[in-house]
Parts: C-alpha cells; structure tokens; sequence
C-alpha cells in the first residue's frame, strides 16, 4: 500500500497566543509524511513571524476573508492525499493524523473519517474528557440529525471529496463546516472511528459571543438540504430532529447574547436575538425573565431591610 501524504492546514487570524501550540501539535505526529500550511486571514498581529521559526512550516497570507476562504485557499495550495483542518487554538494528539490514515485506508470508498475531541482551558489543561460514547453507523442522518463534528480538526477528508463536491461555502459562515460535512455525506460513506484525536480550546473568544448567529446559519443550513430530502421518511425525521437539537443545545445561552446586546445599546441585534428565541426557544425568555425577576426581588427585599435589624 503505498504511503499517503496528508496535508494539515491552519488557518489563522490574530491568533498568536495559540498557534505556536497549534503548529507543535502538528509537528509532533506519529505519522511522517505530511504537510503543515498555516493560512494568515489577513491578521494584525504577528502571525507570520511566528510561522517562519518553524522550519518546513509553508506560510500563506491572504486578505481578511473569514475561516472558509482561509481553508480554501489551503485545499488549493496543499499537496495532500488526505486534508486535516486544524484551528489555530487546539491541538492534535499524537496519533490523530495515523489513526486518520488507518481509518481512511481501510475505508477506501469513505469520503471522510472521524472521532471525537476533548477540551481544554485556555491555559492548556484539561478541562473535560470527551463523552464515554460510540458511533457505530455514521451517515447523512446521523448529522442531519444533530451530530456535531466539531471542532474541525476531528475530520480527515480525502482530497476527492472536494475534487466532486466543491470547497466550503462561504455563505453558511459560521457553520459551513457543517453544510460541507452534509453535502460530503449525501454523496459518500463516512466513517467514525470512535476514537480522541483532538483537543479543543474553550477560551473567551470561541464560547458565546457569536451563538445567535451560530444557531441562526445552522438552521439555514438544514433548511437548504429540504429539497434533497423531501419525500424520505428517514431523512424527514433526521431533518425534524435537527430542527428542535441546535436551538436546544444553544438555546440557554441566547437570552445573555441579547441582554448583552441590550446594555451596549444595539436594540436591533438584540430584536433579532429576541424573535431567535419566541420562533425556536421560548423557555429561553420564560427562564430568563424569572432568573431577572428573583435578582431584582433580592435587590428590592433587601433595600427595605432596615439598618440594624
């Protein structure tokens, strides 16, 4: 069998705290032959600089065109049998790129291989092992339905898959990650290996900040797939299932975005939180409104307690 050369792409915008981690992670493979191409979105800071001490590291810069531009720009300057995308704040254990190429190897008519990631803290240590689980089929429905392949780097593709389906779609940013997954596997045989092979960064600017418009780009992207799916009872009822997961999953989180949004005086943002939530998580105001509501009963009771007493 003859060795495949894997290609690891890292796109990057102001991301030096993290990156030297990043690129060191890529380095300290088990699996020899591959390439590591960070792709500088247009940073501010010095991201090049910190590229170049790393000997053999191929160094891009773009303009400032968001994560999917940057992973195109690297599918089309890598060399790469198998791709792997790894954000610039996480890590990749040890074996992810052999245990990828093992994957793959063994399921040659698959378009891409996954597993599952664990999380970190900003600083490095772990925050949380991945989830004690097990997927056995791994398919269209299976994503359709709610399963998040997440962050990126758990995924190795075969280069053929973007050679048939075409590069990321710029328009479902921030989950054209998602998308892409979903039209991957409507015209191939995916496969979980079930295996941790990355380690994800939790940190300030990857949490909440962007969660309204996350769950909003998601559930676009499940609605583009309607005409794919109308008609198939299976796929119907993975479509259904992932309409109520995504707004469930973020949906406790929401209401925070839009009183954000509220106290820095961006009234229209926070409308178009408010009707996220009333269309697909109204508990979330319900909860929200009574956890205001007992802050402002404390502040009020104790107001009237009287010195002394």
């Amino acid at each position: 069998m003859s060795t495949k050369i894997v290609s690891v792409i890292i796109p990057c915008y102001n991301g030096v705290q993290f990156l030297p981690e990043a690129i060191e992670s890529a380095l300290a493979q088990t699996y020899p032959p591959f390439e590591i191409i960070v792709v500088d979105d247009g940073s501010t800071d010095n991201t090049g600089e910190v590229a170049a001490r790393y000997p053999g590291v191929r160094y891009i810069r773009q303009e400032n065109q968001g994560a999917s531009i940057a992973r195109n720009t690297g599918i089309r300057k890598s060399q790469g049998d198998y791709l792997v995308f790894l954000d610039h704040d996480d890590r990749l254990l040890p074996k992810a790129i052999e245990v990828g190429v093992n994957s793959l190897n063994e399921h040659p008519d698959c378009g891409f291989v996954f597993g599952f990631s664990r999380s970190i803290k900003a600083d490095g240590s772990l925050l949380s092992e991945a989830p004690e689980e097990r997927i056995e089929t791994a398919n269209y429905q299976l994503i359709l339905s709610g399963r998040s392949l997440s962050p990126p780097a758990t995924v190795m593709f075969r280069r053929a898959v973007f050679e048939s389906v075409g590069e990321f779609d710029r328009s479902f940013d921030p989950a054209e990650d998602y998308e892409f997954y979903l039209r991957v596997a409507r015209a191939f045989p995916i496969y979980c290996h079930n295996q941790v092979i990355v380690e994800y960064r939790r940190h300030d600017n990857n949490l909440s900040s962007n969660i309204p418009r996350i769950v909003e780009t998601t559930l676009k992207v499940i609605d583009a797939q309607w005409e794919f799916i109308k008609g198939n009872r299976d796929y119907e009822a993975a479509y259904r299932t992932g309409k109520k997961h995504w707004p469930n999953l973020f949906g406790p989180y929401l209401p925070y975005g839009m009183g954000a949004h509220i106290k820095a005086g961006r009234f229209l943002a926070a409308a178009r939180v408010m009707f996220l939530l009333l269309r697909h998580y109204p508990q979330g105001l319900v909860n929200y409104a009574l956890e205001l509501l007992s802050k402002l009963t404390k502040r009020f009771a104790s107001g009237l307690t009287l010195p002394g007493l």
